[in-house]
Order: C-alpha cells, then sequence, then structure tokens
C-alpha cells in the first residue's frame, strides 16, 4: 500500500479541515492516509509551535510516506506551508501544494519568488475558474474539486422548514454575519428566521448557535429551507456543496468565482439584491452537480494524480 501525509489545519474548524478530514478518511485505492496539524487556533505562539512541531515530524518521519499532501491558504499560512512542503522535497518525497484560498491570486500578484518557489511541486487548484486565474501568475497547476462528506445523509429529508434560513462558518468580516443579520431585519416581519453559526449573537428572527457538531450542522442543512453565503471571497465554499446535497435553496455572494447553475448569485453586500433573491428562491435540479462531488468522483482523481506522481 502506497501512502500519504495531510498537512494542514487538521483541527481547526473550517472548511480546509474538513476536507482533509475527508480525504483522509476516503483516500484512494491502494493508499492508506495520515495527518499532520499544522495550525492552532490558540494564538500567535501556539500557532508557531504547532508548525515547528510539524517541521520536526517530518524530518523524521518523511520517509514513512510516498507523497506529502499539503493544504494551503494564502499570507503566512502559504508561508509556513511553503517551508514544510521544501523538506518533504529535500528528503526525496513527492510533494503536493494544494491551494484552498479564495484570494491567492490577489496575495500572489507581484510576488515573483511563489511562481519559482512552486514549480517544484505538485500544485492544485479547486476549480478550473482558479486554474486560468492562477497559472499565469503561479505556474502550471491541476485541477481536483472538493468532495462532499459522504456522512451527510440525504436520504431522509422530508419536510423542510418554510422561511428558515441558514448561515455556517466562523464569525469573520470576510464571512458576512453582521450583513446577513441586516438582511434578515428586514425579513422577520414575513416570518423568515435565520440560525447561524459561528456566532452568539441572538435577537428576534436570529439564533446564534456557536460552533456546532458536525451531527448538528449536517440535521440543520438538512432542515434549513435557504443556505445563504454572503462571504466576500471564497476558493470553492464546502458547505455550498453540503447545502446543495442536502436540497438548499442556495444564495451566494456574487465575490465567490465560478458559481455553479444550481446556486443563485446575489451582489456582494446588496441589501434589497439579497432580501429579494432569499425571498423568491427556489430549488434547482443540483443532481448532477452533487454527483460530480462525491467522494467517489473526487478519490478518482486524487488517485489518477497521486499514482502519475510515483509511477
Amino acid at each position: 500500500m502506497r501512502r500519504v501525509l495531510h498537512v494542514g489545519p487538521c483541527n481547526t474548524p473550517g472548511g480546509m479541515a474538513k476536507v482533509i478530514e475527508i480525504l483522509s478518511q476516503n483516500p484512494p485505492n491502494g493508499w492508506v492516509a495520515d495527518t499532520l496539524d499544522s495550525h492552532s487556533t490558540k494564538g500567535t505562539i501556539a500557532k508557531i509551535k504547532a508548525w515547528r512541531k510539524a517541521k520536526q515530524f517530518l524530518w523524521k518521519n518523511a520517509h514513512k510516506y510516498d507523497i506529502i499532501h499539503i493544504h494551503s491558504a494564502a499570507d503566512w499560512s502559504y508561508r509556513r506551508k511553503l517551508s514544510l512542503g521544501k523538506i518533504g522535497k529535500k528528503l526525496g518525497k513527492q510533494v503536493v501544494f494544494h491551494i484552498h484560498s479564495g484570494k491567492f491570486d490577489k496575495f500572489a500578484v507581484g510576488k515573483g519568488k511563489i511562481k519559482f518557489q512552486l514549480h517544484r511541486f505538485k500544485t492544485v487548484v479547486l476549480s478550473n475558474y482558479w486554474k486560468e486565474k492562477l497559472e499565469p501568475i503561479i505556474g502550471e497547476v491541476s485541477v481536483v474539486e472538493n468532495p462532499i462528506d459522504p456522512n451527510l445523509q440525504t436520504e431522509d429529508i422530508v419536510d423542510k422548514k418554510p422561511k428558515q434560513i441558514l448561515l455556517l462558518g466562523r464569525q469573520d468580516p470576510v464571512k458576512g454575519h453582521s450583513f446577513a443579520f441586516d438582511v434578515v431585519r428586514i425579513m422577520t416581519n414575513d416570518g423568515w428566521n435565520l440560525k447561524a453559526t459561528g456566532t452568539l449573537h441572538n435577537e428576534d428572527g436570529i439564533e446564534g448557535l456557536g460552533w456546532v457538531t458536525e451531527e448538528e450542522k449536517y440535521s440543520l442543512l438538512r432542515e434549513s429551507d435557504v443556505l445563504i453565503i454572503p462571504s466576500q471571497y471564497e476558493g470553492q465554499p464546502l458547505v455550498m456543496m453540503e447545502g446543495l446535497a442536502a436540497k438548499c435553496k442556495v444564495v451566494a455572494s456574487d465575490k465567490i468565482p465560478g458559481l455553479p447553475n444550481c446556486v443563485v448569485s446575489a451582489e456582494f453586500n446588496n441589501t434589497e439584491d439579497w432580501v429579494n433573491k432569499i425571498k423568491n428562491s427556489e430549488e434547482i435540479d443540483a443532481t448532477k452537480y452533487v454527483k460530480d462531488h462525491g467522494i467517489k468522483q473526487v478519490s478518482q482523481k486524487w488517485a489518477e494524480l497521486y499514482n502519475g506522481l510515483v509511477s
């Protein structure tokens, strides 16, 4: 059996950690997968310690693996992950550098060293949009889409709660919680309500749930009528795929590139447009999109990429 090591924010709430979890638990045929956490949410010092610990692990254990699979955002995440990728290459390993960030293009522009640094790895992006956007900046890339968690059960979806809106994600300005609250305040008189994770904010029509378990998240997806993604930027939001799989109507910011036809696009920070799009949203058949992002299809793409590197 071949072995792959996934390196990234394995124990940090968020989409990247979830992708690592799905891929490591569902490796391609003929492969086994381990994970290496390189991140901490407990402040800068803890983050540096986690990074150094990951470096030490690689120096001692990289020989056990055929491929080191690095998962990276932009900014300092990229710089830390780059050093981990270099260790893998120095030890003679094949390295996959997997870019998840929705702002990597803005980060990379004007930084000539990025193209020089990444050419030594097998660089992977999330969509054809990102391939077209990033190749002129960082060089050749391959495309492998994010997978939908096979543990998201959708067979028991019978009745949605009408006018229940769902917002999933950490409370970060780029995720749009405050804007979502403004939108829903306009809609509460018509019976609409919002359930939002990542926040404890509560008022009439708005319930902040804080961080929820995966089981709770999937329950919310199965019962909610509309999933909203008012983000300023995203690479390829996993919650969008989960919402479509759970038969939610999905309304997403037009700042998110490459939205599929089964998602309604609303103008970023335009309250009136969001209210209108949510109120008039209708379920669009997402069967093909969901199937294309199933773990079987995505795992097959990783099998081809991994096997091509080690053959």
